[in-house]
């Protein structure tokens, strides 16, 4: 068997629902056309990003072909012009996002749903040095994952001569992307003129980047691992203490933005929170300032789709945390419902005497302003008995002696 077949079936790829990203270049037309030689049927997906006019079209054409031949479903996207043209706008990025989305829609829509790519050894190497002139940590000199987040790299141990010889031995037709030759981008001046200088010089150089990132990648996972059960609370509390912040070092602060889908510049955002004020201003980023460090929660925009689950128990927990509340079943006269914060909401929060504004409540821990109308709150008839991840009122609170026992905790 080939090593270009053998780094496809290797991977046991028959329980999943595949999906190809095809430009009908070489590497991918090769990727489609090993996927169906081991008994493969993934699906198609074309990006026509309408940049090169006439050729974009027949890049089309190919593909659409390459499907029908196969009898491969195809979906063909095209990218919306104005996402690539425009004063400021950086195409390779903005082409790249555009894609992972489309990627990751794929993915999402079921577990079992996996997009394979075609990149190679030589596409990691150039990745090496991009990485490097930017200045990245070893997230970056990492280079691509083989399998990560639902894509898969079956190519990445091949070089591009071993995918060209397999499809000139195999008579497998693609078509040439004219752009590739010119010298516009970083990646075309390392692909073209400087990794082929430098390998005239050290011809074992492109193995040596690979085991560099080998080890990059290697020491990646076993931050990530060391990282697992601190990055599991924080998901559940919706807060990091600044202490525990600054004990992270720079490549644990990224894989926390990665883990938690921030951009890298929000580590700056963070630095900037630790010194400022207590403020309920809304920027563009997710976070925002609270008494030790900073809370944050993705779906504010959409925070009364929170869910929440109820249960009768018959102890109270060991320990507690803010996202749930056990309340005396004799003290909850009329029956417990969800709502959401208005202005003249009031609670009795546990460790105070008397009442307090629930919008007070929200504002002491930073929830903005523009969001405190949408927090969901519970209660027993007109009173509030728990404002969720914030205060709970001591009127309605079990102890160890209640006989029946209310549980009311975020799913």
């Amino acid at each position: 068997m080939s090593l270009v077949k053998e780094a496809l079936s290797r991977l046991n790829l028959q329980s999943f629902n595949l999906c190809v990203a095809c430009s009908g270049g070489l590497d991918s037309t090769v990727l489609v056309e090993t996927a169906v030689w081991t008994g493969l049927e993934p699906t198609i997906l074309h990006i026509n990003y309408q940049l090169r006019g006439e050729e974009s079209e027949k890049d089309e054409a190919f593909v659409r072909a390459l499907a029908q031949k196969h009898q491969l479903e195809l979906k063909v996207v095209h990218c919306p012009k104005e996402l690539t043209k425009g004063t400021g706008i950086n195409l390779q990025d903005a082409a790249r996002k555009f894609r992972h989305e489309l990627f990751q829609e794929f993915i999402q829509q079921a577990p079992n749903n996996r997009v394979l790519l075609a990149h190679h050894a030589d596409d990691q190497v150039e990745t090496f040095f991009l990485q490097a002139i930017r200045g990245a940590g070893i997230l970056g000199l990492g280079g691509m994952h083989p399998e990560r987040n639902g894509i898969m790299r079956p190519f990445l141990n091949l070089s591009k001569e071993e995918l060209k010889a397999f499809a000139l031995e195999n008579r497998i037709q693609w078509r040439e992307d004219q752009s590739n030759g010119q010298n516009d981008y970083k990646r075309n001046q390392f692909r073209n003129i400087i990794i082929p200088e430098l390998l005239q010089s050290n011809p074992e150089l492109k193995k040596s980047i690979q085991i560099i990132q080998s080890a990059f990648r290697d020491t990646q996972h076993e931050l990530k691992e060391n990282l697992q059960s601190r990055l599991t609370n924080w998901e559940k509390q919706f807060e990091i203490s600044f202490k525990e912040w600054e004990l992270l070092s720079i490549e644990e602060q990224l894989i926390c933005c990665k883990h938690f889908g921030w951009q890298a510049w929000i580590i700056e955002r963070i630095n900037s929170l630790e010194g400022s004020e207590l403020s309920s201003k809304i920027d563009n980023s997710p976070l925002f300032k609270t008494k030790t460090g900073f809370s944050w929660n993705p779906n504010f925009a959409e925070i009364t789709q929170w869910e929440f689950k109820s249960t009768n128990v018959e102890f109270l927990p060991l320990s507690f945390n803010k996202w749930e509340v056990y309340l005396d079943s004799a003290k909850c006269t009329f029956p417990i419902t969800q709502s959401v914060a208005t202005s003249s909401d009031t609670i009795h929060p546990i460790g105070m005497n008397g009442k307090k504004s629930v919008f007070n409540c929200l504002k002491d821990v930073n929830i903005p302003e523009q969001w405190r109308n949408s927090y969901p709150v519970f209660k027993c008839g007109e009173e509030i008995v728990w404002i969720p991840g914030v205060s709970i009122s001591k009127k309605f609170t079990a102890n160890p002696s209640t006989p029946l026992i209310i549980r009311i905790f975020k799913a």
